[in-house]
């Protein structure tokens, strides 16, 4: 039992990585659980071997013409777990594994699912992450204010990078001039600048182009 549990394993192994690139390079606000990283790590490594087995079908079909086909061992273990299975589609399918959880951050980041949704009318969901996250990562937010009322400050400068989790809002931003939040009197200007507060601590506003120039 034991045996067959570190087999297993091994098989799983390709998706596990996919799933750990994929959720190191998305925005989220609570890391995944452990029933999240079980679920990605099946889809994503059966994705990964079945990725190598087309491309095995294809170049057989184009350049070998067989009598019969080769299908991976990794199949017939499934199915049957007193059969051996190849540690080579264990490899190649690993290989396959961060390409293929870069492609499924990207597929989150750009929301191909919810257009395609939205398109149908399925869904107006606009995405897994929180809107802090949302509203910084769209393609027209560059320039910004960011105004804190309470130390009575607005920064105005440019989105580089952010993060948030249950407790804090992180910005980091450059090209920074600081003003007044009352009476917008500019106080000073720094190259880049980190702004750290509790949820809900400052508002963010993004600057039309007109007011740039």
């Amino acid at each position: 039992m034991n045996e067959l549990a570190v087999l297993i394993g091994i098989i799983l192994f390709p998706g596990f990585i996919s799933a750990i690139t994929a959720e190191k390079i998305t925005s989220h606000v609570k890391p995944w659980g452990a029933l999240k990283y079980g679920i990605y790590s099946f889809v994503l490594g059966v994705m990964s071997y079945a990725v190598i087995q087309a491309v095995i079908l294809i170049w057989q079909v184009i350049f070998e013409n067989p009598v019969q086909y080769y299908y991976l061992s990794v199949w017939s273990f499934i199915f049957d777990p007193s059969l051996k299975f190849e540690l080579a589609d264990v490899f190649w399918a690993t290989m396959i594994a961060i390409p293929l959880g870069i492609l499924a951050a990207a597929i989150v980041y750009h929301k191909r699912l919810n257009r395609i949704a939205k398109f149908f009318n399925a869904s107006f969901k606009y995405g897994d992450e929180n809107l802090f996250s949302y509203f910084l990562s769209a393609e027209d937010t560059d320039w910004i204010y960011v105004r804190d009322k309470e130390k009575g400050l607005t920064y105005q400068g440019r989105v580089v990078s952010y993060s948030e989790n249950e407790s804090f809002q992180e910005l980091v931003m450059m090209d920074v001039t600081v003003f007044g939040y009352d009476d917008s009197e500019e106080y000073y200007s720094v190259p880049k600048l980190y702004l750290s507060k509790k949820l809900g601590g400052f508002s963010i506003e993004s600057i039309p182009n007109e007011l740039l120039e």
